[in-house]
């Protein structure tokens, strides 16, 4: 054998062995990315259930909420009542009460003068 035949002999060799070396890391690459599908698979199987959930949650919570806006507008309807009788209520005793303690006054200082007198 000549050098020519074995620097093509050592050629071949040494690219059969990056073949190899590049297929071995090819599959292990294929590998982890056969695996990453399968774990987004399964994690997507155990997800789509728990967003219905959360989604079938959250269409209680807003049901519950209109009741509770619902509720919140009737005790605003009320204390606007409330309110409002109140105004009348001391509207309508306030008067007659400084009438009467007006009244009472000027009695008690008429007595007082009397007996001075």
């Amino acid at each position: 054998m000549t050098v020519r035949d074995w620097a093509v002999l050592t050629a071949a060799m040494f690219w059969g062995v990056l073949v190899i070396v590049v297929s071995v890391f090819v599959v292990r690459a294929m590998r982890v990315l056969d695996e990453s599908v399968r774990t987004i698979k399964s994690v997507t199987e155990e997800t789509v259930p728990i967003l219905r959930g959360v989604n079938e949650t959250v269409a209680g919570v807003n049901v519950e909420l209109a009741r509770v806006d619902t509720i919140v507008a009737g005790v605003q309807s009320i204390t606007a009542t409330t309110d409002q009788l109140v105004g009348v209520v001391h509207a309508t005793v306030s008067n007659p009460l400084i009438k009467v303690a007006a009244f009472t006054a000027g009695a008690a200082r008429t007595a007082r003068k009397m007996r001075e007198d």
